[in-house]
This record gives structure tokens, sequence and C-alpha cells, in this order.
């Protein structure tokens, strides 16, 4: 790949790159159009991109590259008596950056030591455990008295937490699974367009015909089938084993208690 080419806005968001999609999930495609063009690199970056895209959205919260996320929570008492227990939205967590509750009339936010911070990576939950001191310590407000929440009795505020993280897998972590997913779901593009293009599109069957010599050739494709259907099937239903087996690792059994 040039030089160029790498410099490329989108070159760093992609999780594999045009020459693994090629090598492993169009092997033996002819990505090239009748008059011997050859099919874009950019045309399957944006494949590439989209199916990230896809994958993300269907195991929801997951990120697969490195962002800075800053969230807004809502105050619960029995979440806050749990050592500030707070769910994330996006997962894996690399690291907490900072955390603030911000009491209702109060003119500034309440910043927690970094010290405090405990964070689970891939259940995206961070807790707060003071380093020194009492349990006490964590709820006291900048005045130095108990948060003004318990003495009102309140149970719920909304949006009082603030939380800056940073998400997303680290540059070649990401596993492997999740990129065979990926470059099978990219590859349905170029193999859609590719397969249109081996006769032409829609058409089945082509002849030859010049002073009684002939020829003939025979496609799979269809009107309603491209010539490259039978290994977008079989993408297709190795993509939805593995969608099963990654939502039982990242995402669980989603469960409400009422």
């Amino acid at each position: 790949m040039s030089d160029a080419y790498n410099k490329r806005p989108n070159s760093s968001k992609l999780v594999i790159s045009v020459e693994e999609l090629k090598e492993i999930f169009l092997f033996g495609v002819d990505l090239t159009d009748d008059y011997g063009t050859e099919m874009s690199d950019k045309l399957i970056e944006f494949y590439i991109l989209a199916a990230q895209d896809w994958l993300q959205t269907e195991i929801g919260g997951l990120l697969l590259c490195t962002q800075d996320i800053e969230e807004t929570h809502d105050y619960y008492i029995n979440d806050y008596v749990s050592y500030g227990f707070i769910k994330l939205f996006r997962y894996p967590v690399q690291s907490v950056e900072a955390v603030e509750v911000q009491f209702p009339l109060a003119t500034q936010a309440l910043k927690f030591d970094p010290s405090w911070y405990r964070v689970e990576s891939i259940g995206a939950t961070t807790q707060l455990v003071p380093t020194q001191g009492t349990f006490s310590s964590i709820l006291l407000s900048q005045g130095g008295s108990f948060l003004p929440l318990f003495y009102s009795g309140l149970q719920n505020v909304p949006s009082i937490w603030k939380v800056k993280y940073k998400a997303g897998f680290q540059k070649g972590q990401i596993p492997a699974t999740m990129k065979e997913i990926i470059g099978m779901k990219a590859a349905m593009g170029p193999l859609n367009l590719a397969g249109d293009l081996i006769a032409g599109a829609g058409i089945a069957t082509k002849a030859i015909s010049i002073d009684g010599l002939s020829q003939s050739i025979g496609t799979t494709a269809s009107a309603t089938n491209a010539g490259y259907g039978a290994r977008i099937i079989q993408y297709q239903k190795q993509i939805d084993h593995a969608l099963t087996h990654l939502r039982r690792s990242y995402v669980g059994l989603p469960m409400v208690v009422a």
C-alpha cells in the first residue's frame, strides 16, 4: 500500500486493512471490470467502515477503536453507597480520566481523587474506593458534610454524575473473531459488485456465434442472485453463528428486576 494511502484519515480507523480483506475474504475473486479497471481501495474501505459500525450496533456498547468519551449518569442512592458504582455506556474501558458530581444548586462540581477509581474493562463499570481515611470520606461534599442528597431523602437525581474515560480496543488487540466477522460482512459489498461483473448484471448465460462456431458461458447469476451469491450466503451463516458466541461473551444475559 502506498504511503499516500496510509496517510488517509480513515486508515487508522480500519480494524482490517484493504489488503487483508482482499487476501483473506476475497481470495480468488476478480475485482476488475470488463475494461480491466480494478475496484478502488476507497470503495473497499467504505465497506470495512460500514461493517465496523454494524458490528458495534449489533454488540451494544462495543467500541472497536479507541475514543475519548464524556458521559452523564443519574444518581441512585443504592449505587452510591456501593462505592459510587456507575455502569458506563461503552467498552472495553481503557482508563477513567475523571469522575465528578454536580450537586443541585452547587456552583462547582466535586472531583474525586483519581487514585480512588476502580475500573472493570469489559463490564464497563467504575467505583470509588478511598485510598486513605474511612469509607465516610467518599460521602463528603465540598463543604465537608455528608451529601445533601441524603439529608433531603432523595433516592435518585438525574444527570449529576459526569465521567470522562477512554474506551475501545487498542491497536492490535481486537479479538480475531471480531475481525473475522467484520471481514466477512465487509466482503459482501465487493462480492455483490464483482458478481454482476462476471457476465453482466442479471445475466445468467452469454453466447457468442461467428461463422458457425459458437461459445456459451453460464454463471450462477440471475435477475435475483449475484454471481458470488453462494459465498455471500455462506459468509452470512458464519456471521450469525459467530455473533451468537460473541454476544454471550460481551453482552451476557439481559435481566430486569421489577
